[in-house]
């Protein structure tokens, strides 16, 4: 009975608005080959001799019987590529090799074409396609890759990011993929190399961790997205809506502005859902008095945000809310007073925490800061972009990206006075470190309490 009035209301909620009038104008800015080129080349760079670089795209993943998941790319396999099929392998190295007549330091396998499955599934590009749209110059069908294909017997470390050394582990047998895969992993088992996962990861954190200009300007645009949601759902909630309506009015925004997919589910917890970190079920009825803590953001071309914003559904805080709201609002001006070139990670985090320490002490709902660890129990960053959580370096410098997320979370039950209960709130942006300090990418979000209420009484597109 919740889901079926819930959705009545979804419905008289939904504008009759044109989609030509609510769509932001983004530029077909995908990465270009050259960016793809210049991280292969960066990556040789950093290889030691006498190396191989192993790169498997993502395998296709069953969602029920005959029904696949969405596909989404591996994010290295992506970086270096910007290829988004499967069954696909890249090798890297460090000189020159010949590999099928051809010579070259980077070597791709892909799909052949299909007819008869591009009239099911969409268009596969094929030897030709890829050499055109990505500049890679050896190119080859999948099935060109046989164990005679590659010679391990000189190479002294197989550069990978597979945990172990069963690269077949990873995949199954289903597919061209694991067939490949199979090959690999068995050359190194039969030959003994060993597997450089941590080498892999050192140089993978290096080369993503620091943001090129043209990865900036698609998180940038994720931000953007993402804010434009949050906006959104801070003047559209109200006391008798669900937690799906406000994840739907969220995604709505992304996907209207071009993003491909939420950059991880949506959480949209109120009243004691707000309490749950990672709360994704998002089907509570909201009531007059909740707080909704929204923690949604948009992936854009590959690249994701990560904003959350907490809001009275009322458009209203209590006393009690806006005590704790601006208690983590203050630890997270403390959190980006430390994003700093120079600064440790971790310095971030010390900061903000530093602060809701000494705030939940003041107010009485702890006695010390070992028990504030209980109602703060996460960190207040990490790094951002290809993933949600990122690779990137323990040294703030030019170049990173991270969040800022400080949280109070107070669920019913709780050792403290019951007018606490049921408050979680957490504040998230997204911080670009820049030459001389900082940059809020999700800035045009607001995060003051005037600020929200403010915006809590706007018109909504979704109001009738």
């Amino acid at each position: 009975m919740l889901r079926k009035i819930s959705f009545r209301l979804l419905c008289l909620l939904m504008p009759a608005i044109s989609l030509a009038q609510q769509t932001t104008e983004y530029p077909n800015d995908y990465l270009s080959p050259e960016f793809h080129a210049g991280r292969r080349a960066a990556f040789r760079e950093m290889m030691p001799d006498n190396a191989v670089g192993v790169f498997f795209a993502s395998q296709v993943r069953v969602r029920n019987n005959d029904v696949d998941y969405q596909y989404a790319q591996s994010k290295n396999f992506y970086y270096f590529t910007g290829l988004e099929e499967p069954n696909s392998l890249l090798l890297l190295f460090k000189k020159p090799v010949t590999i099928l007549g051809a010579t070259g330091t980077e070597f791709i396998f892909v799909q052949n074409r299909n007819p008869q499955q591009e009239m099911w599934t969409g268009k596969i590009l094929g030897v030709e396609g890829v050499k055109n749209k990505y500049k890679i110059a050896n190119v080859f069908t999948n099935d060109k890759f046989t164990a005679n294909t590659l010679d391990l017997s000189a190479v002294d470390t197989v550069l990978t990011v597979y945990k172990g050394e069963n690269i077949l582990s990873k995949y199954g047998s289903r597919d061209q993929l694991s067939r490949m895969a199979g090959i690999v992993d068995s050359m190194i088992t039969a030959l003994k190399k060993p597997v450089g996962e941590r080498t892999t990861g050192r140089i993978m954190t290096a080369l993503r961790g620091i943001k090129q200009p043209e990865e900036i300007r698609l998180l940038e645009k994720a931000a953007a997205m993402s804010c434009e949601g949050h906006n959104d759902v801070m003047r559209a909630v109200k006391p008798g809506m669900t937690e799906y309506q406000a994840q739907a009015i969220m995604e709505y925004n992304f996907k209207k502005n071009g993003s491909e997919y939420p950059g991880y589910p949506s959480i949209n917890g109120s009243s004691e859902n707000s309490c749950v970190l990672h709360y994704v079920t998002n089907l509570r009825l909201m009531k007059d008095g909740d707080l909704l803590l929204s923690d949604c953001a948009a992936e854009y071309h590959g690249y994701t945000a990560d904003v959350t914003r907490t809001i009275p559904v009322n458009g209203k805080f209590t006393p009690e809310q806006k005590l704790i709201y601006e208690l983590v609002l203050e630890a997270q001006d403390s959190g980006f007073a430390a994003c700093k070139p120079g600064n440790p990670f971790g310095a971030v985090d010390a900061a903000a925490r530093r602060v809701i320490n000494r705030g939940l002490i003041k107010l009485g709902i702890v006695a010390n800061e070992q028990e504030a660890r209980q109602y703060f129990p996460h960190g207040t960053s990490h790094h951002l972009g290809l993933d949600v959580h990122d690779m990137g370096p323990r040294t703030l410098m030019e170049g990173v990206c991270l969040t800022v997320e400080p949280g109070i979370y107070i669920p019913p039950g709780s050792n403290c006075d019951k007018k606490w209960w049921n408050i979680g709130v957490r504040i998230e942006d997204d911080i670009l470190i820049t030459k001389d300090g900082h940059r809020n990418l999700s800035a045009s979000s607001p995060r003051t309490v005037a600020e929200i209420e403010k915006m809590a009484k706007q018109k909504s597109i979704f109001d009738k």
